[in-house]
């Protein structure tokens, strides 16, 4: 069910929703990076892009993209504003399958 909210709130998210869909639309993807930021933007999706670009043909340093290199440019140090967001919500949406492995690696090697 939804949630009820505020027709101020909903302004507000409104505003947002335009900025981040401006971002995405007028972002210069210049590069191969530039691009899979961009194609992630769309999909959220690593491993679509590498199936994408393995199928269009396009390869970083002579090899094919895998969705291990797109999460790699992901998660690196963001180079603009919108790498900056996707970053912050990758991280937030891989936060518990994250701790979960960290937590399982600890006791793997203490035990």
């Amino acid at each position: 069910m939804a949630q009820l909210i505020t027709y101020k709130r909903a302004k507000k998210e409104v505003e947002r929703l335009k900025a981040y869909i401006d971002l995405v639309e007028n972002y210069n993807a210049s590069t191969i990076e530039k691009q899979i930021i961009r194609e992630y933007a769309y999909t959220n999706s690593g491993s679509e892009i590498a199936r994408v670009f393995e199928q269009r043909g396009i390869k970083m340093n002579g090899k094919v993209i895998t969705k291990e290199d797109v999460l790699g440019i992901i998660k690196g140090r963001p180079t603009d504003e919108l790498h900056k967001l996707l970053k912050s919500g990758y991280m937030t949406r891989t936060k518990y399958s994250r701790k979960k492995t960290s937590k399982s690696n600890k006791e793997y090697f203490y035990s």
